[in-house]
């Protein structure tokens, strides 16, 4: 504060001058002079918001399953109707984008994300696991809520030519500081009460989406058009939009293997490779490591290829997940899951959005993200609830060799679309 307002009042020194120019210089290089002004100060805030939200998500996301199942004795049924309402949440994906059309993106990103971030803050008062599960679906209501705005925010602050590599960046930072989070989270938990734990983490990623209102988000060219439509409309947009038919139609198989996995998760780990806090800790890192190579490899690609081929190559990885935990017969066996899973997470997160921007268009985005987050819903609905009866019928291990059937099945059409060179130019480029 001395500094600025010294420099503001032109009473700078040749020293002080001298150190800030060298800590701009060192900023820039951090950040990447590849980038332009405007890019690198949207970088500096996006980078500053992940990491605290990155310490919020490493304190509460892989220990909500141990916690459910080992703390609060959750059930395959308890664990089925969290997931499955995860994915009913994402249902409201169509009503939220019609919510801010023609409005600024930036508070349906910013609040929807503080209030998801604050629900934690009651886990002291949690009595048992249905009530854990009530908390963790309100969470997942107001993330789904933020998710079509945080499409529009990304599509106006980071220009098509960059955007890949930038929200790579952005990522990578997010990484680098989750692979010792991960290690030092398992310790932690071992040593304190979680209740307290994920209050902690509340506060942080509560101050993440605090963070991101000094974002500059450019007004779009025309705020014109009519609101994203409902029902009717999206299949409409559907139907008549071939590329992004084609994208849908091999994301729901991916991702309805993908869903059906959930309430099978927590079960292994604890009752078939009782695993330990500490070793999630230690999966929870080699994830974060592999989510720093991801998130280059990932920027990179869709910036020079085309988001078709980045998504082959994505579901090709996605799919030896489930291969992985059907003949996993140690908790040390998890670690080559955690390193695919989180190659692919980062890359749902980077390829899919760009993909989906893509066939959009700037004037669509909106609605686009909307109607695949609602048909993510349907498939995060109904996933769950099958994997539970395929636990009940055949055990957890079914569930994994179904799910690996589906993941290849979505890989092997996107595949086909790049054999036949069926014309999607959005996808393209």
């Amino acid at each position: 504060m001395v500094v600025q307002t010294a420099e503001h009042h032109g009473a700078v020194g040749p020293a002080v001058r001298s150190g800030h120019v060298r800590g701009e210089h060192e900023r820039r290089t951090m950040i990447g002079s590849r980038f332009s002004p405007e890019i690198r100060r949207a970088l500096r805030i996006d980078i500053s918001a992940t990491l605290l939200f990155t310490v919020f998500a490493s304190l509460t996301g892989p220990f909500l399953g141990l916690v459910l199942r080992r703390e609060l004795g959750a059930t395959p049924l308890q664990l089925a109707v969290m997931s499955s309402a995860g994915g009913a949440c994402l249902l409201l994906s169509l009503p939220w984008a019609r919510a801010f059309h023609g409005r600024h993106p930036l508070p349906y990103l910013v609040w929807p994300g503080f209030v998801a971030r604050s629900v934690f803050l009651l886990v002291p008062f949690v009595s048992s696991a249905w009530s854990f599960v009530g908390l963790v679906i309100a969470r997942d209501f107001f993330a789904a809520a933020a998710a079509p705005a945080q499409a529009a925010v990304v599509e106006r602050v980071y220009p098509r030519a960059q955007r890949g590599r930038a929200l790579g960046v952005v990522r990578m930072a997010g990484a680098i500081l989750g692979i010792g989070l991960a290690l030092a989270a398992g310790q932690l938990f071992e040593r304190v009460g979680y209740r307290w734990i994920f209050v902690a983490a509340a506060l942080l990623g509560m101050a993440a989406s605090l963070r991101q209102r000094r974002l500059t988000v450019p007004e779009p060219e025309s705020l014109g058009g009519e609101a994203p439509a409902w029902l009717h409309g999206a299949w409409l947009a559907v139907r008549d939009d071939h590329a992004f038919r084609r994208l849908l139609v091999a994301s729901f198989l991916f991702g309805f293997g993908c869903w059906i996995q959930t309430p099978a998760h927590p079960l292994l780990l604890v009752d078939v490779l009782q695993v330990s806090a500490s070793q999630v800790g230690v999966i929870a890192a080699v994830a974060a490591v592999a989510t720093l190579v991801g998130s280059a490899y990932w920027g990179g690609l869709v910036d020079r290829r085309s988001s078709l081929e980045a998504l082959r190559v994505m579901y090709l990885v996605g799919a030896a997940t489930p291969l992985i935990y059907f003949i996993a017969w140690s908790p040390w066996v998890l670690v080559a899951s955690a390193v695919t899973d989180s190659i692919v997470g980062i890359g749902l997160e980077l390829v899919w959005m760009i993909a989906v921007i893509d066939v959009a268009g700037p004037t669509r985005t909106a609605q686009y993200v909307a109607i695949g987050a609602t048909l993510a819903g349907v498939r995060g609905v109904v996933g769950p609830l099958v994997g539970g009866l395929l636990i009940y019928s055949s055990g957890v291990h079914t569930v994994y060799l179904v799910a690996a059937i589906l993941t290849f099945s979505g890989a092997w059409l996107v595949g086909r679309e790049l054999r036949i060179r069926v014309p999607a130019p959005a996808l393209t480029r």
